[in-house]
């Protein structure tokens, strides 16, 4: 027997007033959701006064449910509700138990046994917005692309957030609520679902798609610095780039950021630091922007982040090379399209150093990244070079070693910085020098202490 929908979501509602969540990207530890009123007794009893809503079955189940909305111990809370929906196997109220264990799931910071019991609230009931509300904002903040079950979670996360919408536009405004008050919560609502639907669709890498929902989704709360980081992100990655609306967007979130004290703040600026930089060819300019977003959700008419300057020829032929692919396909639009048309496929290779490594996609790849330029060589975490190495030591080279390589080019990436992507291999001799000083040094073995017996 379902919930009366209208009725629980008024609830929801009355207790939400204009106080929405608000995305943190750090994750989801230590934010109340203010959820839970919803879970008072006044919408239990008064559904149940309603011949087609959910029911109380006895007195006996009123009050075992009532003793744990009311228990303060998040532990005691959950060991209750277990202990009442063991007992109660058939109440109507399951949904309302699991978001109980919900709630104390989330006061004890474990965001991955809150989304589980809000996941099993909506195999009770799928029209419950408060756990189609907590799961879809919660999710990002836990998600690992390396899981197993990924794509399923995908495909979970994006089906419940598009019932999410369904559902609110169903909902009728209850008598006694302002307008303001309740469109406002609409918003909220609406807000976190399309955010979670443009996530998805970030993660999928259908990047139009990320950008139709994440601009609703800031339209519909334009404080949530999230929001803004991935709009931006969309943006830079769409094919070809839009490099003023993903600067634009990233300045946004970065100036939310700052003005609510996020945690997240420092990550934001230099992200968007670094991809002003990569554009622009140097900082100059990127403060100005900054103050613009802080007082307007879009750019205004005619914004543009001018392109940096080509480079200056160096004289070596290798890095000179590289610079004239990457100018190239820095002009953006058609002419990037067209330039990486060409360049894509062909050889290209030379000596560099090794900047760092790591595993690739498979157990047999390693992604060895090299600096070339003086530039990355310069400046820590930046590279010029990934290498896609399917040889066994690849993954024993150290930081810092010289290497000779050569591959053909497979992608390009421009932000945060500029670096391309080859399928290839390091030289043999390089990669046997450079692997002995990867390898671990062995633990030298524990000396047995020497005893001598005394002097008679």
């Amino acid at each position: 027997m379902k919930k009366n929908l209208v009725f629980v979501t008024a609830t929801l509602l009355l207790s939400l007033g204009c106080d929405l969540a608000q995305a943190r990207p750090a994750g989801i530890r230590g934010k109340s959701f203010g959820l839970f009123p919803l879970l008072s007794w006044a919408a239990p009893q008064q559904a149940a006064a309603e011949k087609k809503g959910p029911q109380w079955k006895s007195t006996e189940e009123y009050n075992a449910f009532q003793a744990v909305v009311n228990e303060k111990d998040p532990h005691k809370k959950i060991s209750g509700a277990e202990a009442f929906l063991a007992k109660y196997t058939d109440t109507d109220f399951k949904d309302l138990a699991y978001l109980q264990e919900l709630a104390s799931y989330q006061q004890l910071n474990d965001g991955p046994h809150a989304i589980e019991a809000g996941e099993k609230a909506l195999g009770a009931n799928p029209d419950n917005l408060d756990a189609l509300r907590f799961v879809c904002f919660a999710l990002p903040f836990v998600f690992k692309p390396t899981d197993a079950d990924a794509a399923a979670k995908l495909t979970r996360a994006d089906t419940e957030a598009k019932h999410g919408l369904e559902l609110i536009q169903k909902l009728q405004k209850p008598a006694g609520v302002p307008d303001d008050q309740f469109n406002q919560a609409i918003k909220g609502l609406r807000s976190v679902f399309n955010g979670t639907v443009g996530w998805v669709a970030l993660q999928k890498k259908d990047y139009a798609a990320a950008i139709t929902s994440l601009k609703t989704a800031s339209e519909d709360d334009p404080g949530n610095n999230l929001t803004f980081s991935m709009l931006g992100q969309a943006y830079l990655q769409s094919t070809p780039p839009d490099y003023d609306n993903g600067i634009w967007n990233l300045a946004r979130s970065v100036a939310l950021a700052n003005a609510s004290k996020s945690p997240n703040a420092a990550a934001l600026q230099k992200y968007y630091d670094q991809v002003y930089t990569s554009r622009h060819g140097s900082n100059q300019g990127e403060q100005d922007i900054l103050t613009q977003a802080a007082t307007s959700v879009n750019p205004p008419d005619g914004f543009k982040v001018t392109q940096a300057p080509k480079h200056t020829a160096t004289g070596n032929q290798f890095v000179d090379a590289f610079y004239s692919y990457e100018d190239a396909l820095k002009a953006g639009g058609d002419t990037e399209k067209q330039q990486w048309d060409a360049l894509k496929g062909q050889p290209f290779g030379g000596p560099g150093f090794v900047d760092s490594v790591e595993p690739g996609p498979d157990a047999e790849t390693t992604l060895v990244h090299i600096d070339i330029s003086d530039e990355s060589k310069a400046k820590e975490g930046t590279y010029d070079i990934t290498l896609r190495d399917k040889q066994a030591d690849a993954k024993h080279l150290a930081k810092g070693a010289p290497v000779r390589f050569q591959g053909t080019m497979a992608e390009y990436t421009m932000t945060p910085n500029f670096f391309i992507t080859l399928d290839g291999t390091i030289n043999d001799d390089d990669l046997a020098a450079g692997q002995e000083k990867g390898k671990a040094k062995p633990k030298p073995k524990p000396r047995t202490p020497v005893h001598h017996k005394a002097a008679q």
